[in-house]
């Protein structure tokens, strides 16, 4: 018994189970939900495989960084005490359950991963990544006139999961290109370098392409924070004139690119139509901002603790029904911005603790001079102001799983 327990906390074993779990669970977010729950599940067992119970969780401050988003299940378990809606707050809770578990996992491992392992895992995402992205661009040269003009009425090329998270993917997968091509230890040859890179600049052109909006502002609000971090570290304010050159090129592809200046196009007249008191009704922008607005409504009635962690929908559809009977149903939205969801839900008192947590891990300098950790970040935070990403589980994911994937390559050896 105890040779097959040293078997199993081997730390061949444990690369072995951390890149199959890991795998599994990033090839789901794009073919299949069962697939990211198998491979959550494989991650949350190695601290189990690994005893991590053994492990003295405080020896390293850093450790808590894993758990930076672990509060936000305490305080929807919290708002459950205020809350109506018990089959609703059910699964607001059991969606961010991965927030606590999934980062156990990976700090029972931190000391025992290999770099290749982690290196392993990067590449194949950035491969996947550029696959399906392939597959999209191909179908929009076959579609060429039909996707450009639909681009006028809030469509976009197909991809193969939800295009606004899909878009954060692949801006990540930039960035994770980028930093393998420069320190992976997998790429060991110049053509295998080279091909990597070629994947980062396609995933880069097909993003101004696809002309997602949440995407392209996770790109360049990581790169701007990215060039911030290294002056401050080099010192060369001359990198600041980086600024008014990327400037020039938004301003050349919003010329160049029609699918992007249709976007661009269509985003003005819809937001237009909010702005004047027309019916946003069967508008994608114009309906994502109405739902802000009437979440904020909904949360200053109770600013304090908000309408509680399962009430949201209901709140917000009561005013629908009431107040926009122009709106049809099946545009009823959830408040279309993750701070806006939380003081919904929450108030002052959650949407406070949420801003501490997103905090926490800006004023770490191990996450902060890492282009992985820094490029998740900034892709989430970017993206919780058009939507509500960690109300579902691919959102989860995509936040709790890349970010600790990239946090523990630090680590490992």
């Amino acid at each position: 018994m105890k040779l097959l327990i040293k078997n199993i906390q081997s730390r061949a074993f444990l690369n072995s189970w951390f890149v199959i779990a890991a795998c599994i669970a990033l090839i789901g977010i794009f073919f299949s939900r069962a697939m990211i729950s198998i491979g959550m599940i494989g991650i949350v067992l190695l601290y189990i495989l690994n005893q991590g119970w053994k492990i003295n969780f405080f020896n390293r401050s850093g450790n808590l960084v894993l758990l930076f988003l672990a509060p936000l299940l305490f305080i929807y378990l919290i708002g459950g005490l205020w809350t109506e809606d018990y089959s609703y707050w059910f699964e607001r809770v059991q969606v961010k359950i991965p927030l606590l578990f999934l980062p156990l996992g990976f700090f029972a491992i931190k000391d025992s991963i290999d770099r290749r392992s982690v290196d392993l895992v990067i590449v194949l995402f950035i491969s996947v990544c550029t696959a399906t992205s392939i597959g999209s661009f191909v179908y929009y040269l076959l579609h060429y006139k039909e996707i450009t003009e639909s681009y006028k009425h809030a469509k976009t090329i197909p991809t193969i999961i939800e295009h606004i998270r899909y878009s954060l993917l692949l801006s990540i997968a930039c960035f994770a290109a980028a930093q393998a091509y420069s320190h992976s230890t997998i790429l060991t040859t110049t053509l295998q370098k080279r091909l990597v890179a070629g994947m980062g600049v396609f995933m880069f052109v097909f993003l101004h392409i696809l002309s997602i909006r949440s995407g392209l502002l996770a790109l360049y609000a990581t790169g701007f924070v990215w060039l911030l971090i290294k002056v401050l570290e080099n010192g060369n304010k001359k990198l600041l004139w980086l600024i008014p050159g990327v400037c020039a090129f938004l301003i050349a592809a919003y010329f160049f690119v029609p699918s992007l200046h249709n976007k661009v196009d269509y985003m003005v007249r819809d937001v237009n139509r909010f702005v004047t008191g027309k019916s946003v009704n069967n508008y994608s922008d114009g309906n994502r901002l109405l739902s802000m607005k009437i979440g904020v409504e909904v949360a200053l009635e109770q600013p304090v603790i908000g309408v509680g962690s399962g009430d949201v929908q209901m709140a917000m559809n009561e005013v629908y029904k009431n107040e926009y009977p122009d709106i049809d149903q099946h545009n009823w939205l959830i408040p279309h911005n993750q701070f806006v969801y939380v003081f919904t839900a929450l108030g002052f008192f959650g949407l406070i603790i949420f801003i501490a947590c997103l905090l926490y891990p800006v004023f770490n300098k191990v996450v902060m001079t890492d282009l992985l950790c820094v490029s998740v970040l900034v892709g989430a935070y970017t993206s919780f102001l058009s939507e509500a990403t960690l109300e579902l589980q691919q959102g989860i994911v995509l936040v709790t799983l890349l970010f600790s994937i990239a946090y523990i390559r630090i680590f490992s050896k």
